[in-house]
């Protein structure tokens, strides 16, 4: 057999319990693959935190849709308009509450709050 077929596991490779088995080498392994996973937890959150600092007001609106999300939608006029995000529009949000569809211009949007 050669390299590649014992690399894959068709046979079972030569242990060399020397190195392998040697406690200080065990103990490097050990503690090099907690500061991997301690480093890609760091980026995973740092990448997390980047995406959300970028997020639209569209961007809030497509995952309060796509979690049907009762908000409070607050607009220029001074009214409070509340319901389900039913649709989002490139330049609109749709919100439904009791039967009734709100049409709202995103530019119109002062504030958008999440019930208590």
């Amino acid at each position: 057999m050669d390299a590649l077929e014992e690399w894959n596991g068709s046979r079972e490779p030569a242990r060399d319990d020397g190195i392998i088995g040697h406690p200080d080498l065990s103990a490097l392994g050990r503690s090099l693959r907690a500061e991997m996973d301690e480093t890609l937890r760091a980026e995973q959150y740092a990448a997390r935190v980047a995406a959300q600092r970028r997020r639209t007001l569209r961007d809030r609106f497509l995952l309060a849709e796509d979690r049907a999300e009762r908000l409070h939608v607050a607009v220029v006029d001074g009214t409070d308009i509340a319901g389900q995000v039913v649709a989002v529009g490139a330049d609109h949000v749709v919100v439904a509450h009791a039967g009734r569809r709100c049409w709202i211009a995103m530019q119109h949007v002062i504030a958008i709050r999440l019930p208590i």
